[in-house]
């Protein structure tokens, strides 16, 4: 199902609303893999993770990346793995790599990640998300699995922009993407909201429709 991650999850973008107080960006064609330490293989997957990438696996819910590679702690010795690269190469490779240490699912057909910031970024995202995400809580690297309108999601905090508005990451299942962009869409309409290309990062100002 890796061919999948090269297709918008979303049937249909409407017209953006005016102001542009927030943004979203659907990425596409990312390597979307989850991982379970193995019983008495933490350490072991811990220590072939920071060799192969150079960053330590998140002990707690938070977000960290290394050279063409993002681990999101969901739970005990439970991670999201997101690579920028090509899926299936990616999978079968990151596997070959912690085989006998981790169990590994290829996610990435199934899940969908977005990317979502602005001025108004966090006013929109309290309107579904029962969490705190003031920047004093909700710091840059932190992360939650939770839940959004009703849909099961993890989102974690990146670095902020150039402009210092906060940005987020939002990973859901596939089949629940347009449940969130309708959600979404609404939420932001009163700040205005601008819909990103997934490739250059340009603002796309007309209507935009994909195929699943």
């Amino acid at each position: 199902m890796a061919e999948l991650s090269q297709k918008s999850a979303l049937s249909s973008v409407t017209h953006p609303a005016p102001g542009g107080g927030v943004t979203i960006m659907e990425h596409r064609g990312l390597a979307v893999a989850t991982m379970q330490a193995r019983r008495g293989q933490e350490q072991a997957l811990r220590a072939r993770i920071a060799q192969s990438f150079k960053v330590d696996l998140p002990e707690r819910p938070s977000f960290v990346t290394g050279p063409d590679i993002s681990f999101v702690g969901l739970g005990p010795q439970s991670w999201l793995v997101v690579s920028e690269t090509d899926a299936r190469s990616f999978y079968a490779s990151f596997r070959s790599l912690v085989t006998g240490m981790a169990s590994i699912s290829d996610q990435s057909g199934g899940y969908t990640v977005f990317r979502v910031g602005g001025t108004a970024i966090r006013e929109t995202l309290a309107k579904g998300f029962p969490i705190d995400l003031d920047g004093s809580v909700f710091k840059s690297g932190d992360a939650a699995s939770t839940i959004v309108s009703h849909i099961g999601a993890t989102i974690w905090r990146r670095d902020d922009a150039s402009d210092g508005t906060a940005c987020f990451e939002i990973s859901l299942f596939r089949s629940f993407a347009q449940s969130f962009w309708d959600w979404f869409s609404e939420s932001a309409a009163e700040f205005g909201w601008m819909w990103q290309d997934p490739l250059d990062g340009l603002v796309i100002p007309s209507i935009r429709s994909t195929s699943p």
